[in-house]
């Protein structure tokens, strides 16, 4: 245990090797060297647990994807991928209060477009949830749990805990895959064109089809079909993936960033560099 204290980088990359392969065995001696006497034994000793930790999570991850993915699943255990051990269930339940006030708006208002907008109302004029502007690829724009908290997030963050607080309050909601820039899906009606297109990071901006094609038009880009119906969750969830791992890249956390691309690898989909869809 006292190898933990040792300045060589030689010797601290054999001791964590044997740690990490000792299994439990290894884990049980971490544990009980982080009540050590020792200050550096003690931080060597989280940082070991940690990275246990997370690989953990990563395997769950990779499980996950192979498994199917549910959108709200995954997202909060991609938040206990950067915070082991975060209880997730007071995020839940904020879910479920914020789901219970559009549910109690929807049914003060008449059946139709108005019921579907109280989602809008409540989250964006009463609650205030909108887009990070600054330092946008924070982790804290990328986190579940943290947009919930401070109200703010990138994109498909923002999408999500609509499209969340939506399936708890019985409005229906699908995720518009744009490039660059995730949209939300108001159904009010049986028929496909009953709909609202929202911007949750534009403060619940509503907007017409045509200010969609507006803007694919002003980053150079034609509209491709799919990008006006509903993205599957395993796809959402990819992205979100490749968020956090830019976000990684650009904090030089290349270890977590590696680790992201082994859960993207389980996709199918080819490990990407570049700017995110968001």
């Amino acid at each position: 245990m006292s190898l933990l204290e040792d300045d060589s980088p030689v010797v601290l990359a054999e001791v964590r090797s044997q740690f990490i392969n000792a299994g439990r065995v290894g884990e049980q001696s971490l544990r009980r060297a982080v009540r050590s006497g020792s200050a550096r034994q003690r931080g060597r000793a989280r940082q070991l647990l940690l990275l246990l930790d997370r690989r953990r999570v990563v395997r769950r991850l990779v499980r996950r994807v192979a498994a199917g993915v549910d959108l709200e699943s995954g997202l909060f255990l991609l938040d206990n991928y950067w915070s082991p051990g975060l209880d997730v269930r007071p995020y839940r339940k904020a879910l479920d209060a914020m789901g219970e006030m559009v549910r109690r708006e929807a049914a003060r208002r008449a059946p139709g477009p108005e019921q579907a907008h109280a989602l809008v109302h409540v989250l964006s004029e009463e609650m205030g949830f909108r887009g990070a502007v600054d330092d946008f690829h924070h982790p804290d724009n990328i986190f579940l749990g943290r947009s919930i908290e401070r109200r703010l997030g990138m994109p498909l963050t923002l999408c999500a805990i609509y499209s969340f607080v939506a399936r708890r309050a019985d409005i229906k909601t699908s995720l518009l895959p744009f490039p660059g820039h995730i949209l939300l899906r108001l159904h009010h009606g049986h028929r496909s064109s009953d709909s609202t297109i929202v911007d949750p990071f534009g403060g619940g901006q509503l907007l017409a089809e045509k200010q969609c094609l507006s803007y694919l038009k002003d980053h150079g880009l034609e509209l491709q079909p799919e990008w006006l119906q509903a993205a599957p969750d395993r796809a959402l969830f990819e992205r979100h993936i490749r968020n956090l791992r830019q976000s990684c890249r650009a904090r030089g956390r290349f270890a977590e960033a590696r680790e992201l691309g082994l859960v993207l690898r389980a996709t199918g989909s080819p490990s990407k560099t570049g700017a995110t869809p968001r």
